[in-house]
């Protein structure tokens, strides 16, 4: 479909994306922005009631929400409308013409004459590629990116700087990793003898799928002996790590400061939410979601929300909780009714 450049009327991104227009179709976009910020000029979404409050301020701009919210509005404005406004602007986001990225090899990077790079592919300067590397048509090393031997990245990928991909790590297409993470290093694989622990080889590999994200200073482990995993359309936040031999299935969501143990099993559509832990040896259900700081110590099944610590179900969860924030005054109540049982025991 190609992309988008500023600036561009409101008709013609409505268009673009086969949305119904209301209001003057002239209206000029030269920027995207939050409807926090919305200013003449700018294109922006309402996707709630919260958020709405802002409009008032809007001058001469295009909005994108939902025909039923549209009636609450007599505001001169453009209003672009869809039936998931935060969807849809995200694509017309991507639509956008990116900065031009660099093609070719930076004089100052290093990449060993057994590598194959394509001719599209780009490598900034001082990032390494280390023998028997391949690297995908248009994909973008940044600087000071670490590619291992063997390593295999494939298409339209970026690997941003001080992401470090060791020996045994494949990477589909249109996969993004930001900067700090490491993916292929040595699980935590102990063995404990007369004198001391020994560490267990690890000989396996890391695999990550195609339309993958993988956010800031994540860790990834390598197999001991097989396969680390990630499924396709997986998204992962910051400060994630995954043990050695986890599979991971279909658009999973990962939040910030997860930490799943060895060779876990996260089945298509898992969510856990930040700083959930998992055990080792666990699988987790098709579509199940995990609330924040959840501990996970057995399998859950699919298709639930669970919480607290151990897991529970989310509805056992709430009940619980509520127990225990009241829990200081049963246990005053219950010393008044044993004093008041000693008391009448003694006379």
């Amino acid at each position: 479909m190609g992309t988008l450049d500023f600036p561009i009327t409101a008709g013609q991104i409505a268009q673009r994306f086969n949305a119904e227009l209301y209001g003057d179709s002239e209206s000029l976009v030269e920027s995207l922005t939050s409807v926090q910020n919305a200013q003449r000029g700018t294109l922006c979404f309402v996707a709630d009631k919260k958020s709405s409050q802002y409009l008032q301020s809007f001058e001469k701009g295009v909005v994108v929400l939902t025909t039923k919210d549209l009636a609450r509005y007599e505001l001169p404005l453009s209003y672009i409308l869809v039936s998931e406004p935060k969807v849809v602007f995200a694509q017309i986001a991507s639509a956008f013409s990116p900065k031009k990225a660099r093609v070719g090899i930076s004089e100052k990077a290093d990449v060993h004459t057994s590598a194959k790079v394509d001719p599209s592919a780009a490598i900034g300067p001082f990032a390494i590629v280390c023998e028997g590397a391949e690297i995908g048509p248009n994909t973008q090393i940044y600087p000071h990116a670490y590619i291992g031997p063997k390593v295999k990245v494939g298409a339209q990928c970026e690997i941003h700087p001080h992401v470090t991909l060791l020996v045994n790590v494949v990477v589909g297409d249109r996969v993004k990793i930001f900067s700090g993470s490491v993916l292929g290093s040595d699980g935590f694989g102990l063995i404990q003898g007369d004198e001391g622990h020994l560490e267990m080889p690890q000989l396996g590999c890391v695999v990550v799928e195609d339309d993958v994200r993988i956010g800031a200073h994540c860790t990834i482990d390598r197999g001991t002996l097989g396969e680390t995993r990630i499924g396709k359309g997986s998204k992962l936040d910051d400060q994630v790590h995954i043990g050695h031999n986890c599979r991971l299935g279909r658009n999973t969501i990962l939040c910030a400061q997860v930490g799943i143990a060895g060779s876990s099993v996260l089945e298509d559509g898992v969510i856990l939410a930040g700083q959930v832990g998992v055990g080792d040896h666990i699988t987790i259900g098709k579509g199940a979601k995990v609330g924040g700081q959840t501990g996970v110590t057995s399998d859950l099944k699919g298709g639930e929300s669970y919480f607290s610590t151990p897991a529970m179900p989310m509805r056992h969860a709430l009940r619980s909780h509520v127990f225990y924030r009241d829990l200081p005054h049963w246990i005053e109540k219950i010393k008044l009714i044993e004093k008041e049982i000693h008391g009448n025991s003694k006379s």
